[in-house]
């Protein structure tokens, strides 16, 4: 590794002392299981968020000016598309996924239509416009770099997310018939901690070293690499606000 990825590389491991990998809503995820409306919360956002991922990484191959760059880009970005397998586009693992948790837990079939119908919290609608800012097109000024440090922080905090989520999921182990049929459903995540985030994680630090020629490069990287840290832990943390309020309405308080 060369000195340029490894300041890089530096930089991007500092999501794990970052509030967007250590925030309320893990701890209440992580926790015990909750109730039908409070997973509802946090289904409806997180598929608010996720859904977009496969086009922001998009974006970031269509801001990088460096051919190499833009290889390593687009494997992760056939990787979130199944790679040339609909079925197993990773959006698509995540409805089926979260569509059945949703239905196990109501007792009936929980449908897109209501997953998407849901209400978006503020704090989701404000992550969403912040990414789609960071990920804003070239000829509105946005270093290729400012960008590549957006999807340095995606990547770095996508492995350690999903390992949270899966085992706040195994909270939900009882809704299922056996070990096996958990597990078949968690497709979404095996696909991600058994290889995906992984390279996805190596993949974000060479494109941005390859955009990276020098100081003021980094600089922008950083700039970016913070600002979204910052929006995800907002974000996350407007969920577990949601839920506590939830929580509130329910008792009458």
């Amino acid at each position: 590794m060369d000195t340029k990825e490894a300041v890089i590389e530096a930089l991007a491991h500092t999501v794990f002392d970052h509030g967007a990998l250590n925030n309320a809503f893990y701890q209440r995820w992580l926790g015990s299981p909750m109730k039908l409306r409070e997973v509802e919360i946090f289904a409806q956002n997180y598929w608010a968020r996720t859904c977009r991922t496969a086009l922001m990484v998009a974006l970031s191959f269509l801001h990088a000016k460096h051919i190499s760059a833009r290889a390593e880009i687009v494997k992760n970005l056939y990787s979130e598309l199944g790679c040339g397998d609909a079925k197993k586009a990773h959006s698509v693992l995540l409805e089926k996924y979260l569509l059945d948790l949703l239905s196990r837990l109501a007792g009936r079939k929980y449908t897109l239509d209501e997953l998407e119908a849901g209400e978006v919290l503020p704090s989701t609608h404000l992550f969403i416009a912040e990414q789609e800012a960071l990920y804003a097109p070239a000829e509105q000024g946005r270093p290729s770099s400012h960008v590549l440090g957006a999807l340095l922080a995606q990547e770095w905090l996508a492995y350690s997310m999903l390992t949270r989520l899966y085992e706040g999921a195994r909270n939900y182990q009882n809704l299922y018939s056996n070990n096996d049929e958990f597990h078949e459903w968690c497709e979404y995540f095996y696909i991600h901690i058994g290889e995906a985030e992984k390279e996805h994680k190596t993949q974000s630090v060479t494109a941005a070293a390859l955009e990276c020629s020098n100081e003021d490069d980094l600089a922008e990287l950083t700039i970016g690499f913070k600002r979204f840290l910052d929006i995800t832990e907002n974000y996350w943390n407007g969920i577990a606000r949601a839920i506590e309020d939830s929580k509130t309405l329910e008792i009458g308080i």
